[in-house]
């Protein structure tokens, strides 16, 4: 959709994209898109429109800390397609972000919106900042601050912010109360990810746990395998927490679970919420009772029916694809396999419902909270969990089905589907000037 405001003078278009190694994040992802959009035979102009953000923005966060020394940290937003309506992405707080990988994220955000026929573009943004390190008060200073920086960019018609690494409802709050504060009214569908009394919305610590369950058992009925799953997670953050819970919850076995300092296994099933409270306070699942401890590349090479990859980017790569002995891969995390691994788990036959499908739940719930914001009409618990399940599997169907007819991986599909649409709107919109 059009922005109605002035741009502004320091946001500029993004310059082409730089060739990076197929293995690094932003490079696998363009890698994936350059052979869709082969595959499809997409028009050179299109190519070339698609194969770059639409804007980026970076800028300073100067802020006195809590002994009153200025401290500046660096804020991003990137927006990568507005065809199908307004931008949609998280914001992160990480010490180590980089631009690269929020190009990354943005780019997959629009595939992912467009294979699940959810009517939003992609974007990302963050700051180099671990509120780990600092106080909540310089946090609440600092997440201030990049809002105020971002106000000509964002907006309930232009580019919704999503909870991403290290935001909470909290967070979320405080950026709500930051852009209302700006525009003078209360404007609950510029942030998604808040607390209820704020306009959240039923169902959000779940979603991406129940999208994940009910695309495993819907792929492993599809293999012909119908009995409880024996489950790997790696991860034990806020996502594999909802992962372990809802496989929990079902009476799926969850056998082991790791975070960066180690692992833990029980082959007759964790107890997730002993192992999810001691993790809380201890700050890791190492030490946890009734648990064997195994390494990290342990982990990834458990025999199980299901291994769910659900921390950070570049887990499975080529030193470790080989030694994977899960039946099915479901991502949970964003780009958690490497082009070079995907391939060598495609030689071994091991399926794998890609990320953009795996984590669909947190799109579609975000997309959920932002329609109630806007009719301002709460929905049931029940009408969440069914609509989110069925836009899940329908999506889920059109990429076997594509996969099918193009004779290429579920990957490679899903992919092929959201830039096809893509293209598709754009070529109708034409270009302005």
């Amino acid at each position: 959709m059009p922005d109605s405001h002035t741009a502004s003078p320091l946001e500029e278009p993004q310059a082409p994209t730089p060739d990076l190694h197929s293995d690094d994040a932003f490079g696998s992802m363009m890698s994936r898109f350059d052979e869709a959009a082969q595959l499809l035979g997409l028009d050179p102009d299109l190519y070339t429109l698609l194969r770059r953000p639409d804007r980026e923005f970076k800028f300073a966060i100067p802020v006195a800390d809590d002994r009153g020394q200025v401290k500046v940290f660096h804020g991003y937003r990137i927006r990568h397609n507005l065809s199908l309506g307004p931008c949609l992405g998280g914001l992160r707080l990480d010490r180590s972000l980089k631009r690269d990988q929020l190009r990354a994220l943005a780019a997959w955000t629009t595939w992912k919106c467009a294979a699940l026929n959810v009517p939003f573009g992609g974007a990302m943004g963050g700051i180099n900042y671990d509120p780990r390190d600092h106080s909540r008060a310089l946090t609440e200073k600092v997440v201030r601050r990049y809002m105020a920086g971002v106000l000509d960019l964002i907006g309930p018609e232009r580019d919704i912010l999503v909870p991403d690494l290290h935001c909470d409802e909290q967070i979320m709050a405080w950026c709500l109360d930051t852009y209302s504060m700006h525009v003078r009214h209360t404007e609950n569908a510029v942030v998604v990810g808040k607390p209820l009394g704020l306009g959240g919305t039923l169902g959000r610590g779940s979603a991406i746990g129940r999208g994940v369950r009910v695309l495993m058992e819907k792929r492993l009925a599809d293999m012909g395998i119908t009995k409880k799953a024996s489950v790997v997670i790696q991860g034990a953050g806020t996502v594999a927490a909802q992962v372990a819970r809802e496989m929990a919850d079902v009476g799926h076995s969850v056998i082991a679970m790791g975070d960066v300092q180690g692992a833990i296994l029980n082959e007759n099933g964790l107890d997730v919420e002993s192992v999810l409270a001691h993790r809380k306070e201890t700050g890791s699942v190492v030490g946890c009772v009734n648990a064997e401890a195994i390494t990290c590349d342990q982990l990834l090479a458990l025999d199980c029916d299901v291994l769910v990859p659900g921390a950070v980017a570049r887990q499975i790569t080529v030193k470790n694809a080989a030694d994977i002995r899960a039946t099915l891969i479901v991502e949970a995390a964003n780009g958690p396999t490497t082009r070079k691994a995907d391939e060598i788990l495609q030689e071994r036959g091991i399926p794998v419902v890609p990320d953009l499908l795996g984590n669909a739940g947190a799109i579609i719930i975000a997309y959920f909270e932002w329609v109630q914001n806007r009719m301002g009409y709460a929905w049931t618990l029940e009408e969440v969990q069914s609509r989110l399940d069925r836009m899940i599997l329908e999506a889920y169907e059109r990429a076997r089905k594509a996969a099918g007819e193009r004779k290429v991986g579920l990957r490679l599909a899903t992919c092929m589907l959201g830039v096809e649409r893509v293209a598709y709107f754009d070529r109708l919109r034409g270009v302005y000037g």
